[in-house]
């Protein structure tokens, strides 16, 4: 018994003498345990970097990467100066069949039924000559804008394939059909870059000019 209380007599005086050891040994064991849990978050976060990097999918947005080509601008200029010097061209045959209209209904009261009928005959063929011209125009518009977005998306798609070749890529995927899919790998921003330094601009043949060279 009086050794009982000399142990607990000990002990009492020991860790009133040693307080601060006993706080810094509580200190201690408190960062032990957080160091184990900021090593653990670490760790994850690392892991999920690693897992991104290696992903094998990515993501495409085709209409940002053409919004930020400088090959579809040149070719919108390309197109817009053909269509107002086609609109310059159509407006001079268009006032001059206006002047024949007023000529041929002028002479109305004048002339012969038969003489009106042929001559109304030959007007109807200028417009119809006209409306096939405009018609001919609408439809080379259209061909010269779709031959260079040919272009620009076969110039883009290479630059996909070879940045997919050499990441490791294995599948790559419309954003605008994808429901979620994080930014880092969204790869438009880069094949972006790629495609305007190897297509800054676009000029596409016309028909009429191949021939005359």
């Amino acid at each position: 018994m009086i050794k009982q209380k000399h142990l607990a007599l000990t002990l009492e005086l020991f860790f009133k003498k040693n307080k601060f050891l006993f706080i810094l040994f509580t200190f201690l064991f408190h960062l032990q345990i957080f160091n184990s849990f900021s090593q653990e978050e670490t760790n994850k976060k690392q892991s999920n970097s690693k897992i991104v990097n290696n992903f094998p999918i990515v993501v495409i947005d085709m209409k940002f990467v053409l919004s930020k080509a400088t090959s579809w601008k040149t070719l919108q200029s390309e197109v817009k100066k053909l269509e107002e010097n086609f609109k310059k061209a159509i407006a001079k045959e268009e006032g001059d069949l206006k002047k024949d209209q007023k000529s041929l209904v002028a002479q109305k009261a004048v002339i012969s039924e038969e003489e009106f009928k042929e001559k109304e005959n030959v007007f109807r063929g200028k417009v119809k000559k006209t409306q096939t011209k405009i018609e001919n125009i609408r439809r080379e518009l259209e061909s010269t804008m779709a031959k260079g977005m040919q272009v620009i998306q076969a110039e883009a798609v290479k630059h996909l394939k070879q940045i997919a070749a050499e990441e490791g890529y294995l599948l790559v995927l419309d954003a605008a059909s994808t429901v979620i899919a994080a930014d880092k790998i969204n790869i438009s921003e880069l094949v972006a870059e790629k495609l305007n330094k190897t297509l800054p601009e676009i000029k596409i043949e016309r028909k009429k000019d191949k021939k005359d060279n």
